[in-house]
């Protein structure tokens, strides 16, 4: 004997519903309002890095009432300076056998950062750091001069809530290399270098067109046969290419490319 249920709609908790969000490209807009539920924030980023062995960090993720252009402006400014980079990767390397290390932190005025931070109106923020592996994640959480200092009761809400949202965007990196290789035809690196998006934005075209060949799984010698090249002059734009992203395979590439898409 068994029970047979008429089919109805279930409904979705806002955790479920922000796990079903992970692949779509509106997930990083969902994900920020599920956080402002629990505290205002202006605007919230991903710092992702692909191998800590060889640190490129990249951001991968992004959403708020910034524009995607100061996003990246932002991006690329922090991370071609040197002390604000390490700071990054410093607080990353501290979550390391801990999990998640979650810190709030205001900027002083003489921070490299401060003029970036007074220029936006932000003046605190929350950021929440792993270390899997060799992969390394920092999320951080932007709070807007007009909302004044979290208060401890946001806080409190916040500690409860980041860990999930950034295993969440963790989840997200881990997946999205196959449905990213699943659009290859409407999202490509090409496409990305022409927008300026992103470390997409530093690759040549050739460079960009390996990055293509390579996300839809052809493999070096494939790829030498498409462009008319020798198998050596592929291995080198590859290499080129990861180290401009920050990444050291097609399916972090394959994640970038479908990141950039949200």
């Amino acid at each position: 004997m068994s029970d047979i249920f008429p089919p109805r709609p279930l409904p979705r908790d806002d955790v479920a519903e922000l796990a079903a969000a992970v692949v779509r490209p509106d997930f990083a807009s969902q994900l920020l309002s599920y956080i402002r539920a629990a505290a205002e924030i202006a605007n919230f980023g991903t710092f992702y890095v692909a191998d800590m062995s060889r640190p490129a960090p990249v951001l991968s993720i992004w959403a708020g009432d910034m524009s995607s252009y100061w996003f990246n402006r932002n991006a690329s400014t922090i991370l071609k300076d040197k002390r604000l980079m390490q700071s990054i990767l410093q607080r990353i390397r501290t979550a390391e056998g801990s999990g998640l290390v979650i810190e709030r932190w205001r900027p002083a005025p003489e921070d490299p950062i401060s003029p970036i931070y007074a220029r936006d109106q932000v003046i605190e923020r929350v950021t929440v750091s792993s270390l899997n592996d060799r992969v390394g994640f920092q999320s951080f959480f932007l709070r807007g001069e007009k909302s004044g200092w979290f208060s401890d009761q946001e806080m409190q809400r916040l500690q409860q809530i980041l860990p999930l949202a950034h295993e969440l965007i963790g989840l997200r990196h881990r997946i999205a290399g196959a449905a990213a290789t699943g659009q290859a035809a409407s999202a490509r690196a090409s496409t990305l270098r022409e927008q300026d998006a992103g470390p997409f934005g530093a690759l040549t075209p050739r460079e960009a067109e390996v990055c293509d060949f390579g996300v839809q799984g052809l493999s070096v010698a494939g790829t030498a046969l498409e462009l008319g090249v020798s198998e050596n002059t592929i291995r080198t734009l590859r290499r080129r290419a990861y180290g401009k992203l920050g990444v050291h395979s097609s399916t972090q590439i394959a994640t970038l490319i479908l990141n950039a898409m949200g």
